[in-house]
């Protein structure tokens, strides 16, 4: 229960406030506030160490860091894409964010392996102090990045809207902006079957596949090794199918995927391979998706509404994730692990399909989107409408 409550404790904190640090993301310069997240977040996680070494440290005390950390994240988390496109500029933005993409895919494969090595070797008090550091580090390499100032946002009367007026137009940006809100449904059904796979993935291939536990680290590093090829190549898929039909054609990859995992049966090298070519392929989409869609979302929202606006959307996947641990759970107990991934494999083709069915599937490049957005925001022009491919 203390392990379930940590992990729920990282997450609360998006639900909590994330519509709300949009707000103050969009009245702010991102910048300062990703620095200072990142200060924070290391004082936080060294005083476990520190609690530790004084023999003081109970599960309050990590309640409370994770809690803080968790609600830094959410600072962090909202503020970073928001700052991208002003550091690069909007033409950049897929080769930017696959960027991004890359060195977090490169951590997720390599993270872990590290972690468990670091641990035997050092303590996990120390390599929690080793983690707090790299935050330390990461804000001294933010003070080397241009300043930014605090958008320009148009004001009625000259006066700011209030808070819940704020939030409210990060809402009704995502509403009235159709191929934005249809990526955001998508994104919330990947996100909810997603996790629904996920909630079983280990217990599933331990009790049903009867995978050991050495096949296992082989087939979740083949699997991260999958999400960092989609982030090198969510640029590239772009740039020749399209920006619609790669949002398609990524949604598509973690359906197959965990399909196919569904079928494995048996601690045999052929079961172990079936499961890693599965994780691969279930895995690559991923990132693929995040980059373009990320991309899209960037390029299609003013800048004085990119912190709502990612806020919103990140608001309602992070609340589909938990919903769907739930829904995998219950999948798994009322059904069995195999028939739970395989229900939420068949759940994963939802959003690729209602992608298919919307007007995203045919927009071609991030420029035409952006300044089908742009005239859509000037009252007295006519709004041409969005170029799309019959």
């Amino acid at each position: 229960m203390e392990s379930g409550l940590v992990g729920a404790l990282e997450k609360l904190p998006f639900l909590l406030f994330g519509l709300f640090v949009g707000v103050f993301v969009d009245r702010r310069a991102r910048r300062p506030i990703l620095i200072w997240t990142n200060a924070v977040r290391f004082a936080a996680l060294a005083w476990i160490p520190f609690a530790y070494a004084l023999d003081m440290l109970t599960m309050a005390q990590l309640f409370l860091v994770v809690f803080v950390v968790g609600t830094m994240t959410v600072f962090f988390e909202i503020a970073y894409p928001s700052y991208v496109p002003g550091l690069v500029g909007r033409e950049r933005l897929m080769e930017a964010n696959g960027k991004l993409q890359v060195s977090e895919s490169v951590a997720e494969v390599v993270g872990p392996g590290a972690a468990g090595v670091l641990i035997s070797a050092l303590s996990a008090p120390v390599v929690i102090l080793l983690d707090a550091v790299s935050y330390a580090v990461s804000s001294l390499a933010l003070l080397k990045l241009p300043a930014d100032a605090a958008p320009h946002a148009p004001k009625a009367d000259g006066k700011a809207p209030s808070v819940w007026a704020s939030v409210r137009e990060g809402f009704s940006v995502i509403k009235q902006h159709a191929l934005l809100c249809w990526c955001t449904v998508a994104a919330v059904f990947t996100s909810l079957f997603f996790s629904a796979v996920m909630a079983v993935y280990f217990l599933f291939l331990i009790r049903e596949a009867k995978v050991g536990a050495a096949e296992i680290g082989v087939i979740t590093a083949i699997g991260s090794a999958g999400a960092l090829c989609g982030a090198l190549a969510a640029d590239r898929l772009t740039l020749r199918l399209g920006v619609g039909p790669t949002l398609v054609l990524s949604l598509t990859f973690p359906a197959l995927g965990y399909l196919v995992l569904a079928s494995v049966h048996g601690n045999s090298f052929g079961a172990v391979a079936t499961a890693a070519v599965a994780s691969f392929v279930a895995l690559f989409g991923i990132p693929v998706f995040d980059v373009t869609v990320i991309s899209f979302r960037q390029a299609v929202t003013p800048d004085h509404l990119l912190g709502r606006v990612n806020a919103t959307v990140r608001t309602f996947a992070w609340g589909a994730l938990s919903v769907g641990s739930l829904l995998g759970g219950a999948l798994g107990t009322a059904l069995g692990l195999r028939q739970a991934v395989l229900v939420s494999a068949i759940g994963l083709f939802v959003p690729s399909v209602i992608l298919l069915l919307s007007p995203a599937r045919g927009v071609r490049r991030l420029d035409e989107a952006a300044q089908a957005a742009q005239a859509a925001d000037e009252p007295q022009s006519p709004q041409p409408s969005l170029q799309l491919d019959q």
